[in-house]
């Protein structure tokens, strides 16, 4: 009874920020993975502009700013992080749904894998929760429900210019998910972000981040380094591939765990972004496994 309830106030809380993050938006007036799915920050890399470039989000912050469009700002599916912020006085919703099957194990549905980010009055600056997202595991054994563990972070765009930009970015989750789909522990994630355009089409991102779990007194600190390859294709497509590792993926002194991931991502708006994505992990001692997954991300 105790994990429904628990169920149920997160759901409505995850809606409730939802429908703030749009009001909020409306009244501005255009202002290591987690067991037992595998961590992908959502993140879509930093694109260099398509040749038909749709009009910009926002203020520009500096001559030929990199950072003015939905393929360069929103940082869902992938591990690696955008380098970009958001715009002062605008909000984006990024959110989506993903399907995890294990070799040997459960079906994992989770949904909404939502993140809230803000833009501040120091413009470099942003600020971003993210609310506890619906998990389901069936398919072996009994099936399960529950919530994840809910978090809150700040990015800081440190320089950009046309070629090249990099930042950094901190989050701290909170145990407040249910048993067998929490952390269990406070998490600290740091990370420092690159982006480099390679031409008008082709451009790198990546992320050197670490993670760290306290519990019974010891730390586990897992570094979580990324690479991903974009191609920002006209009108307002990016494809691109990545590959992702977390050292002491499932705890202290445990292996490594590659994964893999490619996608596309797709602007049908100025202001929307819809992406698809594969992804799969061939690394047995941590369990393999595949998934896909889509989402939509919505600026106001």
């Amino acid at each position: 009874m105790k994990e429904d309830s628990t169920v149920k106030i997160s759901l409505v809380f995850t809606a409730a920020i939802c429908a703030a993050a749009v009001a909020c938006g409306t009244a501005a007036a255009q202002t290591a993975p987690a067991s037992p799915v595998p961590a992908s920050a959502a993140p879509s890399p930093a694109a260099s502009a398509a040749p038909s470039t749709p009009p910009p989000l926002g203020p520009t912050y500096l001559a030929n700013d990199p950072c003015t469009t939905m393929l360069a700002i929103v940082t869902r599916p992938t591990v690696s992080n955008s380098v970009c912020t958001v715009r002062q006085g605008h909000v984006l919703l990024e959110t989506g749904f993903q399907s995890t099957s294990y070799d040997g194990g459960p079906t994992v549905v989770t949904v909404p894998q939502a993140t809230l980010r803000f833009g501040t009055d120091l413009k470099e600056l942003e600020f971003f929760v993210v609310p506890p997202s619906y998990q389901r595991a069936s398919g072996s054994g009994p099936t399960k429900e529950g919530v994840t563990d809910s978090a809150f972070g700040v990015k800081y765009l440190i320089g950009a210019s046309p070629k090249m930009s990099y930042g950094v970015q901190t989050s701290f989750s909170i145990p407040t998910g249910t048993s067998g789909f929490s952390a269990g522990n406070f998490v600290q994630y740091y990370a420092l972000n690159g982006s480099l355009a390679l031409g008008p089409v082709f451009s790198l991102g990546g992320v050197a981040a670490t993670s760290l779990t306290s519990s019974g007194g010891t730390t586990n600190a897992s570094f979580i380094p990324s690479l991903v390859l974009s191609a920002s294709l006209p009108p307002a497509i990016s494809v691109y591939g990545e590959i992702a590792q977390f050292s002491h993926a499932n705890g202290p002194a445990t292996p490594t765990r590659t994964q893999y991931i490619a996608g596309v991502s797709y602007d049908p708006a100025t202001k929307v972004q819809l992406d698809l994505e594969y992804g799969f992990s061939p690394t047995a001692a941590t369990g393999k496994y595949h998934y896909i997954g889509f989402g939509v991300s919505l600026y106001h």
